[in-house]
């Protein structure tokens, strides 16, 4: 009887190991699918254009920085500027995910906090809104913004985040599993007033979930294509992006300079991420539903 006991425990062992090493091969697979695109433009952005075309291996090219020289020449004769276009997209990102951040941050605070009547109803409306397809606005947004002459201007790209559905829904969530209200009422008792409380008490201790929307703010920002696109017409206000897309429908027979534009899109992203990225799984493994 005890051998048998002692079998089956083997067994059960076994079984567990092998279904370890079943889950790690599948991890490693889809790992390597995923990162292949970025080690293969990591690779040709090292290859001269007549290498590039000529097919893709695994051997690393010396033509980096005449890359990086060719694609600022080409830049030049379209009067297009890198570093601007780079600004450009650095401050959309920037302001609209703040402004995105804090009042997302503000209206889950005071969903998760206060009682009022309709607050069911409003909490359902938010779910309601992450379901709709934000392309169905696009006609009336565009009429709304040449109305009031608000092309050529970042305002478009800036102030509508100040409503994101998904965000005000995940922190609410991030807020019911992790901030006890008990903080707020021990504010309250020391006298402090509601926004003190909210920007001093419950913005530090919810930073792992606003990291988490905040990178997914930014990127969402900065690959933004079809805003720049449709109001962007001055060549000064354009963003990283446009100018990519500019260089790639040109007749410029040079592809080194074409993947090193499209890495010097990625770059900002992929640096933020790496410094982020403790924070950001540690909001995304809180922030889940009870």
């Amino acid at each position: 009887m005890r051998a048998k006991e002692m079998s089956l425990v083997d067994r059960n062992r076994r079984s567990i190991i092998a279904m370890r090493v079943c889950l790690a091969a599948i991890c490693i697979f889809t790992a390597i699918i995923c990162l292949f695109p970025f080690l293969a433009l990591l690779i040709t952005i090292t290859k001269s254009s007549r290498e590039i075309q000529s097919g893709f291996s695994f051997a690393l090219g010396s033509s980096f920085f005449d890359n990086i020289h060719n694609l600022i020449q080409f830049m030049d004769d379209y009067d297009y500027s890198i570093f601007r276009a780079f600004l450009n997209s650095s401050i959309i990102s920037i302001l609209s995910t703040s402004i995105c951040i804090y009042f997302s941050a503000l209206t889950a605070y005071a969903c998760h906090v206060y009682d009022f009547k309709g607050k069911a109803f409003f909490e359902k409306f938010i779910l309601f809104l992450i379901i709709i397809p934000g392309q169905l606005g696009a006609v009336g947004f565009f009429k709304l913004v040449m109305d009031l002459n608000l092309n050529n201007t970042f305002i478009p790209f800036i102030f509508p985040a100040i409503a994101s559905p998904s965000t005000v829904y995940f922190l609410r969530q991030y807020l019911k599993s992790n901030f006890s209200k008990e903080y707020i009422d021990a504010g309250r008792m020391d006298g402090a007033s509601e926004f003190r409380i909210f920007n001093t008490i419950c913005l530090p201790y919810i930073k792992a979930g606003i990291a988490t929307m905040a990178l997914f703010g930014i990127i969402s920002s900065w690959n933004n294509f079809m805003g720049p696109m449709t109001f962007l017409t001055d060549s000064k206000l354009y963003t990283l992006p446009q100018i990519v897309f500019y260089l790639t429908s040109s007749n410029i027979p040079d592809y080194g300079a074409y993947y090193m534009s499209i890495m010097l899109t990625m770059l900002p992203m992929l640096v933020i991420y790496f410094f982020l990225s403790k924070t950001i799984m540690k909001g995304v493994s809180a922030g889940g539903l009870k």
